[in-house]
């Protein structure tokens, strides 16, 4: 008989890794999903750049990426956390939006700087 302190059973905590896992890639997957939504806004608003629907459209790109940004970091912070339960697939396609971004993001301040 399990003691009141007990940790779960091999079962249970299985079962929690699955949910983790599956809590993890839809966070990922919903970061990759807004990146690719800012995308066509800003090709539109790019060639409506003058007047308010080129500001609008901009805007609207901007709270795509952030959004996308924003769950880019929460994938991550949620596989950092439940790092050694996580199968490597997951742990990669957690830690790849963020990666790719900051790569992007580094490789243009670097790109800036140099000219």
């Amino acid at each position: 008989m399990a003691e009141a302190g007990a940790p779960p059973s091999g079962g249970a905590s299985r079962s929690n890794a699955g949910v983790r896992a599956r809590q993890v890639r839809n966070v990922a997957i919903w970061s990759v999903a807004l990146f690719i939504a800012a995308v066509p806004v800003a090709i539109v608003s790019a060639s409506l750049s003058a007047g308010a629907d080129g500001q609008a459209g901009s805007i609207l790109a901007l709270v795509f990426w952030l959004s996308g940004f924003g769950a880019a970091i929460w994938a991550f912070v949620l596989a950092f956390r439940h790092w050694e339960t996580l199968p490597l697939g997951t742990r990669w396609l957690a830690c790849l939006p963020l990666l790719v971004v900051l790569i992007l993001i580094a490789a243009t301040v670097l790109f800036v700087a140099t000219t």
